[in-house]
Parts: C-alpha cells; sequence; structure tokens
C-alpha cells in the first residue's frame, strides 16, 4: 500500500502543470485517473520490471495505445532493452486492465517466471514463443491477443490448463 501511495505522489507532481491549467471538475477526474494508474500497477512492478514501465503498461492498456518498455541490458556493458507493446485490444476499462496484467502474471508463474525479461513479457502479452529462466522455450498465445480475437476472461484464463490434442494410435 504504501508503495502505491508513493507511486500516485509522484504521478501527481507530474502532472501538476497539466492539472493547474485545466478546470476544477477536470482536475478531479485527472486524480483519479492517476489514483488508479497508481493503485493498478503497484500490483505489477515486477512483471513489467520496474515502477515506471508498470505505469506505461496500465495508461497504454486503459488507453489503448502502444507503449515502449525499458529492461535493463542483458550483458554489464550492453544498451537498454527497449521492448514495443502494440496492443492489439481497444482501450480497456480499469478491471480489464488489472485482469489482463493478472492473467499474463499467472501464466508466467505457471512456467516459474516471476520476473520476466522484456522478450517474455511480450510474448506473454502479445503471444510468442519465448525462453524462461529453467532454458526451455515456452509458446504463449498472448493474453491480448486472445482477448483481441474475442475471447472472455475465463476463456483466456483456461487457456493454459488445456494440454495439446494427443494422438490416439489405434
Amino acid at each position: 500500500m504504501r508503495s502505491a501511495q508513493m507511486l500516485a505522489g509522484s504521478l501527481l507532481a507530474a502532472i501538476a502543470p497539466l492539472g493547474a491549467s485545466q478546470a476544477h471538475g477536470d482536475d478531479r477526474s485527472v486524480r483519479e485517473h492517476v489514483t488508479m494508474v497508481a493503485k493498478i500497477a503497484s500490483g505489477f512492478m515486477a512483471l513489467a520490471g520496474s515502477d515506471e514501465n508498470a505505469v506505461a503498461l496500465v495508461e497504454s492498456l486503459r488507453e489503448g495505445a502502444p507503449v515502449q518498455l525499458t529492461f535493463p541490458a542483458s550483458h554489464p556493458d550492453g544498451l537498454p532493452q527497449v521492448i514495443a507493446i502494440d496492443t492489439p485490444t481497444h482501450p480497456m476499462e480499469w478491471n480489464d486492465v488489472r485482469m489482463a496484467l493478472m492473467l499474463a502474471r499467472d501464466a508466467l508463474a505457471a512456467v516459474g517466471v516471476s520476473r520476466p525479461s522484456g522478450e517474455v513479457l511480450h510474448a506473454v502479452l502479445m503471444g510468442g514463443d519465448a525462453v524462461v529462466p529453467s532454458g526451455r522455450v515456452v509458446q504463449f498465445k498472448g493474453v491480448l491477443q486472445m482477448r483481441a480475437d474475442g475471447f472472455n476472461w475465463g476463456r483466456i484464463a483456461s487457456e493454459r490448463f488445456q494440454r495439446p490434442a494427443v494422438a490416439r494410435i489405434e
């Protein structure tokens, strides 16, 4: 809870110049928006790799806009890694943003990942293959892609429990 309060305070300070030029009613809606972003983002900092990435990802899903997330370099002298996520979904309601991130986090936890790399995060959200820390390659269907394809949250959640069809030999 403390980290959410600190994050909300930082976000409010960052947008203060915007709020100063808006009417009182708009200021209230901006504050409510910032509070919701901070509240949701605080639960997904490990998933997104940083506070800044979590905030940017929540904003991106809420607005249905592309986002670029920055991850530390994989080598000490390397450049930071920038991962672009161009969400295939339309703007989402707050509960849908939270659900998408929870399902992505749960899909990663099922394969033993708690702090994904940028590539792994991209794969779980958008779909694709990714190498997990155990060294094996995992194919993700992509939480956001499945949602864009019309799947409801229950079906998306159940997808990770479905096993591939087994060929029957007679």
